[in-house]
């Protein structure tokens, strides 16, 4: 089994797939967080610009994420904190690429807000999904802590369940 580029032990089918074809919308800024890092895995443009914010949607460029993100070789998310709870809006992660051949990382502290539902996001939903409001990317901010990058015999930052030596780093 293949499982899902967000981190998840199930397959993408299973997973992010649902939420990148407007069947199901993400229940919590964690879900949505993930299905976000698929999709730019994945290539997903579309998802991540009606997954922003109707509030700061027009400060993004789809071009210019596309751009950059067509340069990363995306590896691996990490979550550093959880969300307490389904009301909580924010969530920090590590994700990991390769760009150029050097490994680097996007340390974040996102901001989710839960909102009602503009026509960009319900014109790709399903027909018999018609909620009111939906969990949207608002904004972020970026931690100032160090990420050390993994050691040669950490576990890979891909979930692979290989050393890193043996898989990333190569």
């Amino acid at each position: 089994m293949t499982s899902c580029p967000c981190g998840a032990s199930r397959r993408y089918q299973d997973c992010c797939a649902p939420l990148h074809q407007g069947e199901i919308l993400a229940s919590s800024p964690q879900q949505l967080m993930r299905s976000r890092y698929c999709a730019f895995v994945m290539g997903h443009i579309d998802y991540l610009v009606i997954t922003h914010s109707p509030d700061t949607r027009s400060s993004i460029s789809p071009q210019s994420i596309a751009q950059w993100n067509s340069q990363c070789d995306w590896r691996g998310l990490h979550i550093v904190t959880r969300a307490p709870d389904i009301a909580s809006n924010k969530v920090e992660f590590i994700a990991w690429y390769k760009q150029a051949n050097k490994l680097v990382y996007h340390h974040e502290l996102s901001l989710f807000k839960y909102q009602s539902i503009d026509d960009s996001l319900s014109s790709s939903l399903t027909d018999s999904l018609c909620p009111d409001n939906a969990w949207y990317y608002h904004s972020a901010t970026y931690p100032e802590r160090i990420v050390t990058s993994p050691g040669r015999n950490d576990r890979c930052i891909c979930h692979s369940g290989k050393k890193f030596k043996q898989c990333c780093a190569k």
